[in-house]
């Protein structure tokens, strides 16, 4: 993988944060063995993680491949990158995403492992894993997309069959403050609709656009032209081949209606919204 270097956030534990292991410099290691060291062959500190892993995952950091040849390990410490420790021979670690959707991923963090055999001799390694955001939920509201779910609230449009001067498109629009950048992923939509039980709707559509007002992705869910519903949740999905920006999307609804008598809902149990997957 090809690390853009101007734009990605790069976090490593430099050397200087080595001495700080207790286990180096004998604050919590166990009391060398009476016999010489000067024949003493350090420990050797190896480390079982993955490399890739997702924001707000439980990551496991093994070191129970780690070995001595000459004696045995009496002391394990590990060093993260927020500056938390562990002592076991496994930790298990978790990254929380900081919603900052300007960053480009992946983040590169180190992991630092001290290992202290019983003669005293310390040893250590470093880890590299790339963490990516799992994924991204906007709810919809007023013209807009927001991280937060709103209070009650709704929009009306007018179904349109498309192609007809009298019944032409109408739509409705949400924006984000700003763009965000979007990894390859699958996306799924849900919206609540309600309508009077005689308006006909067949079609909803919905088309995602980047910063520019290029289409990203479109799809759209189709239904029964006579179902006769007052309330319905509709499901929309589709995916995102390759990364880039997403800043907007349209909603149109098809059928027929004389007015502005369908509603969009925003809040509550019933917030329209709209995921991106990215652990695929």
């Amino acid at each position: 993988m090809n690390v853009n270097k101007g734009k990605i956030a790069v976090i490593l534990i430099t050397l200087l944060l080595i001495p700080t292991l207790a286990g180096c410099l004998g604050g919590n290691k166990q009391e060398a063995d009476n016999t010489s060291t000067l024949n003493n062959v350090a420990p050797v500190p190896m480390i079982t993680a993955p490399e890739k892993a997702y924001f707000g995952d439980s990551i496991v950091f093994d070191a129970s491949k780690s070995y001595d040849t000459d004696g045995t390990i009496e002391y394990y410490a590990w060093i993260f990158d927020d500056n938390e420790t562990a002592e076991e021979v496994t930790a298990t670690h978790t990254y929380e995403l900081q919603n900052d959707f300007r960053t480009e991923y992946p983040i590169i963090y180190s992991i630092v492992l001290s290992v202290v055999d019983n003669n005293g001799s310390c040893e250590y390694t470093t880890h590299e894993i790339m963490l990516y955001p799992k994924e991204y939920t906007f709810y919809f509201d007023s013209g807009k997309l927001a991280t937060e779910k709103p209070s009650s609230n709704k929009d009306t449009i007018k179904a349109s069959f498309g192609k007809f001067k009298f019944n032409p498109i109408k739509e409705l629009s949400y924006e984000l403050s700003d763009f965000v950048e979007i990894l390859p992923c699958t996306w799924n939509a849900t919206i609540y609709l309600e309508k009077p039980r005689f308006t006909i709707v067949n079609r909803v559509l919905l088309t995602l656009y980047n910063e520019t007002g290029e289409k990203i992705a479109e799809s759209d869910s189709s239904f029964g032209l006579f179902d006769f519903w007052k309330e319905k949740t509709i499901k929309i999905q589709g995916s995102i081949d390759n990364p880039g920006e997403f800043k907007s999307i349209k909603l149109v609804v098809y059928g027929f209606s004389l007015r502005n008598k369908i509603s969009i809902l925003y809040g509550g149990e019933k917030a329209s919204q709209i995921c991106f997957n990215f652990a695929i």
